[in-house]
């Protein structure tokens, strides 16, 4: 769609004198030439109207230089709307836990719990077309990241997180605030907090299960991993289930979302691929662009293409003997 905006409409006001000044002219120039009749003037003399159309002509011109003008001082711009369809992922904030038992090697030969939780963020983090944001916790919460599409500057937060950064505990209530508080007011259709701890929440003051009602308030659903512990406990269990009734699962059950419990990479990787199809809704929205095209340059062009027009006329013979 393309249309017309003057950004100072207000010098249209000059185009109310045209008609004072086309009068005012059209009486000064009035005046008569005396042509003998005859056969000699038959030769050079024109037909009443094509003379009228070519006495008018110069004036008209002088007009059209002048309304070139005017509109030129109005600033005119074409405007060309563009509508572009955007599609948001889900928005998800991860709050990966720093404690000092996330060191212990159960997960994998060699692998820490800490070191198994930053590579299945790594593996899950290229598929997904989604807003990510990074929460670190230990005996206290804080943001490492807000909410972004970066995969390179998501990836390098991840891997830059290690245990000792923050002092020791376990601050899940926190963890849910903090990231529940960077997806609050994003445009994302979906919002997800994942919440990878293996510990139970050790801090005084605001609960999980408060902090959970905020979240979902927000429309934000606490998805909860447990690490490490039974071995044979490896399947996710459905939050509210009285055998697993934790911190962990309040939270996610007061949320909406859901709790696992991952024993290995292989049950890690498991959880990550239920919260993708639970957390995956995307929403689709246009949004408007504008683009502006001077037109003055052009007005100015074409004024003086008309000035031109009218003193050729006048220096003409047509514009001597009218």
């Amino acid at each position: 769609m393309v249309n017309v905006e003057l950004t100072r409409p207000i010098g249209l006001v000059l185009l109310g004198i045209l008609p004072l000044w086309w009068g005012w002219v059209r009486r000064r120039d009035t005046w008569a030439l005396v042509i003998a009749h005859g056969e000699e003037s038959g030769a050079v003399a024109l037909q009443r109207g094509l003379g009228r159309v070519i006495e008018a002509a110069p004036r008209s011109l002088r007009a059209g230089v002048m309304v070139c003008l005017i509109l030129a001082l109005c600033h005119p711009q074409w405007v060309r709307l563009h509508q572009e369809r955007v599609t948001d992922g889900p928005g998800i904030a991860f709050a990966i836990d720093l404690s000092t038992s996330m060191r212990a090697q159960d997960m994998a030969e060699g692998i820490s719990r800490l070191q198994a939780a930053k590579r299945a963020i790594e593996r899950f983090l290229p598929q997904r077309a989604a807003s990510v944001a990074v929460v670190a916790f230990a005996g206290e919460a804080l943001t490492r990241l807000p909410l972004t599409q970066d995969r390179y500057v998501v990836e390098s937060t991840v891997g830059a997180l290690e245990v000792g950064l923050l002092t020791d505990g376990t601050d899940i209530a926190g963890a849910i605030a903090a990231a529940a508080g960077l997806l609050r007011d994003a445009p994302n259709r979906s919002k997800a907090v994942i919440l990878v701890t293996d510990g139970a929440h050790n801090k005084t003051g605001l609960e999980p299960a408060r902090a959970a009602a905020a979240a979902a308030a927000y429309g934000v659903r606490v998805y909860a991993i447990a690490l490490g512990g039974d071995k044979g406990s490896d399947e996710s269990a459905d939050a509210g289930t009285a055998d697993v009734e934790t911190v962990l699962t309040q939270a996610a059950r007061i949320s909406g979302g859901k709790y696992f419990h991952a024993t290995d990479v292989a049950s890690l990787d498991r959880s990550y691929a239920q919260i993708d199809e639970l957390a995956a809704a995307s929403s689709v929205r246009f949004m408007e662009r504008k683009d502006f095209i001077p037109v003055a340059p052009w007005l100015l062009l074409a004024s003086l293409v008309l000035l031109a027009a009218e003193m050729t006329l006048r220096a003409s013979p047509w514009g001597v003997v009218p």
